[in-house]
Formats: C-alpha cells, structure tokens, sequence
C-alpha cells in the first residue's frame, strides 16, 4: 500500500490518549513484554473503567492492578505463565489461570464461541516499519501477530531497537489502530534504579550487584523482565554459575538419547536450559531444531556445524521457533538478521500436528514431579500450588511422542529441598495438574538413570521410576509401589 506512512502517521498518538478507547467490559490481552507506557496509561484510567479483564503471558509490570483495590476495575487472568513475579496474585487469588495450548488459543475465537469472553483488544510492541510499510514483533514474536489480527482495538509501542528477524512475521500499519513511538533510548542510573524497585526485597541486593557484569544491549531488553528473575535465574541466564552436580549428571545420562540427524527442541526451565551448555549435543552431526523458544548456547551449535537441520522433513536446513526468547546475548548477536533462524506463529509452528510429522522429533522438557504410572506434573507443589502453566510443554512433548523415531523425555531432579523430597512420587498429591498424561510418558532422567515407560504397565513403570530416585527414598518408593500394583 503506498500510502502506508500516510497511515503510520495518521495513527501516531500517546499512551494516554491510546488507551481512551477502552471500554467497561473489555478484555485486553497482553503477551510477553508487553508495552510499559501504556500499561501505565491504563492504570491511571482505573476509577473511570469497570469489568476490565486482562489476559497476561508472561506478566514482568505491575503498574498497580495486582493490588487488592483494582478489583472492580481489573480482573486478571493468567495465560501460558505466571512466573516469580505474579506468583504471589495466583496463590491470594487476585488472578486465575487459564488453561490453553499455544495452537488452539485461539479456538474459541475463530469459532465465536458464544459462552466465552473473547479477547477484543491487544496491546504489543513492534518494530518501526519497513520501505512496504510492515512491521514485526522483533526476537519475542509469540501471539502478538496472531493477536493483532484478531482483535478489535490494536495499539502498538514501538521500538526502534529491535533486531531485525526473519520468518512469516510482518503485519501492515494498517492492521493497527494506534502506534505509539519511543525514540531509542540510553539506559540511565535512573531506570536501573527504578527497575530495581520491583525487585523482591530480599533479592535486591544480589541482583543489583550482578547487572554491572550485563552488556548494555542485553541490559536494555532484561531491564523490564528484572522482576522475573530470581537471582540464581538471573545468574544461569547469564551464564555465571557452575551447573550443580546433579544437572551434570542428568546431561551424561540424556548424552545418549540424543543421536545424529534428530530434530529437537529444548525447553528454558532447569535442568533442560543447560543442556547445551553441559556439552549434551557436541559430538553430535545434522542436528535439526523445531522449538517453541530456545535455551543459551542455541546459536553456537549453528556456528559449529552440529545443528544444521539438513535431514529435516520440514524448514529444510532452518532453525524454527515460535520467539528466541531464553537465548543469550551471544545468540540474539548471531540470530539478528539471519535468515537460517525463521520465527513462526505459534498456532502454526507448535500445532502439535505440525510437530508430529517432523521424523525423529525429540522434546527435552521438565518436571515438578512424577508419580509411579508416569503422571507428568511441570506445573504445581504442595498439592495444587500452582509454580508455572504450561507453556508449550504439552504440544512438544505430544508431537515428539507421535513422531515417527521420535523421543519424548522428561528432565527430573531426583529430589526438591535439599534432598528432602522426592520428586519421584507414589502417586500426585491431591491437586496437582498433570501437564503429560501418563499414556503420552516416555523417557524420564534423573541423574540416577533413564527410566522407559512406553509400552509397559504399571508395576514395570513403577519399577523403573523406583530404579532413578534417589536412594535415599527408593525403599519408600518400593513399598508404596508394592501397596499399589503388587
């Protein structure tokens, strides 16, 4: 469209006057690094808006909402994540979650179910446009494009800083209804310090110590998610701690699941996010990779020659992901304008279907906990805590399962509190969610071993689970296995 800067123009505005537009009874739905002026914008208009509900990926900003005196203006809902930073709203019930895959989020939209309050606005971030007038949503894509072409009111900030991606990414200016422009900015002591702010008290110092030692590019993108971090998190990510020994362990034991010409994907949480950096894929040829986000060292597996997806039945010799999000500065340097590395909407790029019909197809994934008939539960603790959603555990770990040779394992701390707990469990405490149903468990690793549960029955699956605990709790796990299927 030639007029496209005519249409930019036309629908540059502020915060302020973007979020006039909303309603009472909207529902806005925000996906990971949401923009932060405008989520400011719409908390100062909280005493003029009722019934408000809010859909949050991923939330890293409070402007005030996860207070118990927005609640007539605000309802919240979590969707996919909750994390550290919004954890304490779930557990007080000042927000709900809302169970969903990445590939059928938007079901209930396309078919206007008529008993389902459907997202009718979107807030993003996106890049400046280009000579066509089209935009992107820069390394974390995620939904935004797939939001943007469903809801009513669009607003978007956008950042002059974002490197430049490649993939079926790009939407026309056209396809918004406000645009909000920051101009690239130096990060201040200011901003540092007010990033801090929303640290946790009792992390505060630990992590103020440690953003001296971040690359200012990479300060720029962490400063907003800083809340999210625990300062262990924040120090894996930025690759500054040794692995503990049990993740060693666990990476010799997941070495030989893992052979040439598979096409994996590695999920972010732990032990799963080392995996690359304790050396599991080095000596292996023809690696592909069809993930939903990607863990450090990604990129330095392409550089190497040993991810180069040449035996890939789909996105021949390309790396495919739904966000680079959890990749280093390292990668994202590698990744920015690249074109072996294609971004994808996730409805599309994680449709378990598509999933399934790449051969060889290994998922490499976590877990909170497992029961002795393979229950998988990546989610709660203490019964019905909810840690976590589910991300795009479900559809990887069930597309790699129906893969033809494919492989789907799950990564399992032998045990929690400093070895007081098994994670190894009789059976899942009352309410607990089961992320993988026990019919789709495949390969669970400890660092005591590999435990094989497809195609065997109950007391053989309680058997290999008892054979990887630790041996500290495998007489308990005996007996109970024994009480249980005799």
């Amino acid at each position: 469209m030639s007029d496209w800067k005519q249409i930019f123009e036309s629908r540059l505005t502020t915060p302020e006057k973007a979020v006039l537009d909303i309603k009472d009874g909207d529902t806005i739905n925000m996906p990971i690094l949401s923009p932060r002026s405008v989520l400011k914008a719409l908390w100062d208009r909280k005493d003029q808006l009722r019934d408000v509900r809010l859909q949050m990926n991923a939330p890293t900003q409070n402007p005030g909402w996860f207070g118990a005196d927005s609640v007539d203006s605000f309802s919240i809902d979590f969707e996919t994540f909750i994390g550290d930073f919004a954890r304490s709203t779930h557990d007080e019930q000042r927000g709900v979650y809302l169970p969903n895959l990445f590939s059928t989020c938007f079901k209930a939209y396309d078919e206007q179910r008529p008993d389902t309050r459907l997202p009718n606005v979107a807030f993003v971030v996106c890049s400046m446009p280009n000579d066509a007038g089209y935009v992107n949503f820069g390394p974390h894509h995620w939904t935004k494009r797939s939001l943007v072409r469903r809801a009513d009111l669009v607003i978007a900030e956008v950042d002059p800083l974002m490197i430049k991606v490649h993939g079926d990414i790009y939407a026309h200016v056209s396809e918004f209804d406000h645009f909000i422009q920051t101009a690239a900015k130096v990060i201040s002591q200011a901003d540092i310090d007010a990033a801090l702010e929303t640290v946790k008290a009792e992390h505060k110092q630990e992590i103020a110590a440690l953003l001296p030692l971040i690359p200012m590019d990479r300060l720029r993108l962490l400063l907003p998610l800083l809340n999210a971090f625990e300062p262990q998190a924040l120090k894996n990510q930025l690759g500054l701690v040794e692995p503990p020994e049990a993740y060693k362990a666990i990476a010799e034991n997941l070495k030989p699941l893992v052979e040439d010409r598979d096409c994996i994907q590695i999920g972010v949480g732990e032990p799963s996010s080392l995996m690359v950096k304790l050396g599991v894929f080095d000596e292996r040829k023809d690696l592909g990779m069809h993930t939903e986000l990607i863990p450090p060292g990604t990129a330095g597996l392409v550089e190497r020659g040993i991810l180069t997806g040449k035996y890939k039945n789909q996105f021949k010799g390309q790396v495919v992901a739904a966000a680079w999000s959890g990749g280093s500065d390292q990668d994202m340097a590698f990744i920015n304008d690249n074109p072996v590395f294609q971004l994808f909407d996730p409805e599309f790029i994680l449709d378990l279907r598509r999933i399934s019909q790449n051969d060889r197809q290994v998922s490499i994934n976590n877990a909170l906990s497992v029961d002795l008939t393979g229950q998988i539960n990546a989610e709660t603790v203490f019964g019905a805590r909810m840690i976590n959603g589910t991300g795009g555990q479900p559809e990887n770990h069930i597309g790699a399962f129906l893969s033809k040779g494919g492989k789907a394992i799950t990564l399992l701390p032998s045990t929690a509190l400093d070895g007081a707990v098994s994670r190894i469990v009789p059976q899942l405490e009352a309410g607990s969610l089961v992320t993988v149903p026990r019919y789709y468990a495949d390969m669970i690793v400890t660092e005591y071993g590999v435990a094989r549960l497809l195609g065997k029955n109950h007391r053989e699956r309680a058997n290999e689970l008892v054979a990887i605990a630790h041996p500290d709790h495998r007489e308990a796990l005996k007996k109970a296995a024994f009480d249980l299927f005799g």
